[in-house]
């Protein structure tokens, strides 16, 4: 069996040393064509590219599998007194293992272990070995040039061209990886069997939606811009998936057409950095305030005439609003206590917003998973505040009706400087204030 990983090989007898893992092919097998040669276990390295082989059988003083989840292990020989440190896919490493068992337990099953002595004693009834085919090991040219290619354990792929696409699949060890420019309709699912993956770049495509199941990657940088991705909510269901909410830092968005910024980005709870420049969008959402950790905001070249009054609730360190349609009329207040613009007393609330007001008033954490019905948190999330903090459920949004200051260091605006507010009032006390 053959296994493409890195390895560093210490020597225990002399203290000391730089610890360097090296690109290597571990293979095991038999040591040569005779049939009374003992298995043994070869490291070709770049450095060493005739190979090294250790004996396996009364050879190996431990194995260490405690980080295996991690893709790590290192096997401990006795002669000559090495240790060799291997990090690989975990799965591909996990095979590898069993093979190496299956060797020094003669084919029976053995027992697991973290640090544990691995001997061809077993203390459990004995089962009948299974004869084990192990090829002879060589060192041929292919072989040792394997290890020169510069997709040999590669943590980082670029795909500008369909031709470029992998016919045998990415590698697992995949960190990083970009396909731009080809007009992909679909997203291949095996991208999202890749455990490492943490930047994506799908950016000059032809996307015009994500499965919900996206949503289960642990991505800190996803890139979607330059697709055709549709203002349905349905297709941002990926967004409301734990592992993409807990992990997603930067995410580009722009130049996709969209008319609305996607409400489910306030579940978004670590993203830093927002860029939604070059759509078509007219309005920000009051619940954007959620997203608490958010610092970068990047909205130029929209339609947006006015942002919500809540923003003023975050900490922005960039906001960019170039090249909107900000008006650059004088503010307008409004006035609640006219005919049409009062509140109807005594109209009945939905059930939705009955239970919100109640979580409201008792003060419960909704924002705690398993508390609330995930319906009620919509619904909260979704509610327009007061500038006192207050939730308003039924309340006229004015546009336009002042303007404000925010909370942020670099403010990029059109030529008039204003920030034009849309806002919410719970009671003729709070209008007045404007």
């Amino acid at each position: 069996m053959k296994l493409i990983c890195e390895t560093c090989t210490i020597n225990r007898t002399v203290s000391g040393g730089k610890r360097v893992f090296l690109k290597t092919i571990l293979a095991i097998g038999k040591g040569s064509e005779r049939k009374a040669d003992e298995t043994k276990i070869m490291l070709i390295t770049t450095s060493n590219k005739t190979g090294t082989k250790y004996p396996v059988l009364n050879n190996i003083g431990k194995i260490f599998t405690r980080f295996l989840e991690e893709g790590k292990a290192t096997i401990s020989f006795l002669a000559p007194e090495h240790d060799v440190q291997i990090k690989s896919d975990k799965i591909q490493l996990t095979a590898f293992l069993k093979v190496l068992k299956l060797v020094l337990t003669g084919g029976r099953r053995g027992n697991d272990g973290d640090g544990q002595m691995l001997s061809t004693t077993e203390t459990s009834s004995p089962a009948q070995p299974v004869p084990l085919r192990l090829p002879c090991l060589t060192v041929d040219s292919k072989k040792a040039s394997m290890l020169g290619s510069t997709n040999v354990l590669s943590t980082r792929c670029v795909i500008k061209h369909r031709k470029d696409y992998p016919s045998k699949g990415f590698s697992r060890l995949l960190v990083s990886l970009q396909i731009s420019d080809i007009k992909l309709c679909r997203l291949d699912t095996q991208i999202m069997l890749l455990p490492q993956l943490r930047s994506l770049n799908l950016s000059n495509n032809s996307l015009q939606q994500l499965p919900r199941k996206f949503g289960q990657m642990r991505l800190t940088d996803l890139d979607l811009s330059g697709n055709n991705l549709q203002d349905s909510a349905e297709g941002w269901q990926w967004l409301l998936e734990p592992n993409i909410q807990s992990t997603l830092q930067t995410l580009n968005i722009s130049g996709n057409g969209l008319s609305f910024l996607p409400i489910n980005l306030i579940y978004a709870r670590s993203l830093v950095t927002l860029m939604a420049d070059n759509n078509l969008i007219q309005k920000i959402p009051f619940a954007l305030w959620k997203m608490q950790r958010l610092r970068e905001l990047s909205l130029a070249n929209n339609h947006i005439t006015a942002i919500p009054e809540t923003l003023r609730r975050m900490r922005l360190q960039r906001l960019d609003l170039s090249a909107n349609e900000l008006s650059e009329k004088e503010a307008t207040v409004p006035d609640l206590r006219l005919p049409e613009t009062a509140t109807k007393v005594g109209q009945p609330s939905s059930l939705f917003e009955s239970a919100a007001r109640v979580v409201i008033q008792r003060k419960i954490p909704y924002w705690l998973p398993g508390i609330v019905p995930f319906t009620i948190v919509e619904t909260l999330h979704r509610t327009p505040l007061c500038g006192c903090g207050q939730p308003c459920f039924e309340s006229k949004v004015y546009e336009r009706a002042k303007v404000i200051m925010l909370n942020c260091k670099h403010i990029i605006l059109n030529a008039n400087h204003k920030l034009y507010a849309d806002c919410v009032f719970c009671s003729l006390k709070c209008s007045r204030k404007v």
